[in-house]
């Protein structure tokens, strides 16, 4: 079986790294901000891994199109490359919606889905390399969901053993990068969706790849974990700082971010986790055109307020 040993030690340097996580994740849940702020400070946080997520995959498209891109998808046919950055933002908002603080069972599926969402309308299908590899994610996932470490702990080692088993023949190390995102919110470690990993990550490429080669020479995954941790500490100080200086980088017009009486509205109506809406309730709500009920829609999934659900005409909307 392709299974990596899960053999790590919590180490000094990991003692130090998760209480000063736990510290700055309290930080950050409890600094207050206007809704207007927080709600442009998560928009951003997610083009940002959008952004550097892609990077490492080697998508050329500049942080400014991705911006553009999410902010109102081109209604021409797509690149494979603006395709990419529609679909880790798309799994981004499943990761969310399905798996903050949930009591849910991770399952093979589980890790099926995240392809499916993040790769499939790139790379096609992955279910036959999937069905070979179901065994081995299987008893990974049972054993991972047995465990009490930390929430980080729990991630770093479910990133490095969904590379290591490489589930589907193409983007394995893009799953596990958003399947630690999956670990850490459904252990409420989302610290106000303003995490960044990706940044990390992309900052020293050098360093990603020792710390990944480093499980296989030493046979432990401790190396591996302080390097992850360190990211977690490093991504969060950053977080904290755009909190406190409530600091934008993407220069959208300042229409892009405000909500008109409708939006509002709408925002209300779904204020019940229950309540959902449909382009056809927003056109009676208002007396609209179904042009007017999608472009009011439309602005409040590109703030990731709301989240879309289904094809066509059974699409309906939740609040995110």
């Amino acid at each position: 079986m392709a299974r990596v040993t899960l053999v790590y030690g919590i180490s000094d340097k990991l003692k130090e790294l998760l209480p000063q996580a736990d510290n700055l994740r309290t930080k950050i849940l409890l600094t207050p901000l206007p809704p207007a702020v927080e709600r442009r400070l998560r928009w951003e946080a997610n083009l940002q891994k959008v952004f550097w997520g892609l990077s490492l995959a080697e998508n050329p498209i500049s942080k400014a199109n991705m911006a553009k891109i999410l902010a109102s998808p081109p209604k021409r046919k797509l690149t494979n490359f603006e395709k990419e950055v529609l679909s880790y933002k798309k799994t981004l908002d499943y990761i969310k919606e399905e798996w903050l603080a949930s009591p849910k069972m991770i399952t093979p599926q589980t890790v099926l889905k995240i392809y499916n969402l993040a790769c499939e309308p790139v790379f096609g299908s992955g279910k036959a390399s999937f069905r070979t590899k179901r065994q081995d994610l299987a008893h990974f996932l049972n054993y991972l969901q047995t465990g009490k470490e930390h929430p980080i702990i729990q991630a770093g080692v479910a990133q490095i053993q969904i590379i290591k088993i490489s589930p589907f023949e193409y983007a394995n190390r893009r799953v596990a990068r958003l399947f630690t995102y999956l670990m850490l919110y459904k252990n409420g470690f989302d610290c106000r969706d303003l995490l960044v990993l990706e940044q990390y990550y992309r900052s020293d490429v050098i360093g990603l790849k020792e710390a990944l080669s480093s499980v296989d020479i030493q046979q432990n995954l401790t190396f591996w974990l302080e390097y992850f941790a360190k990211g977690v500490v490093v991504q969060l100080e950053k977080a904290l700082e755009d909190i406190q200086q409530q600091k934008f980088k993407t220069d959208l017009p300042p229409s892009f971010w405000r909500l008109n009486e409708k939006q509002k509205q709408i925002l209300q109506y779904l204020e019940d986790p229950q309540q959902k809406i449909t382009n056809q309730q927003v056109q009676q709500m208002f007396k609209v055109s179904q042009i007017t009920a999608s472009r009011y829609l439309a602005k409040l999934a590109s703030l990731g307020l709301i989240l879309a659900h289904g094809k066509g005409r059974a699409t309906f909307y939740t609040k995110a």
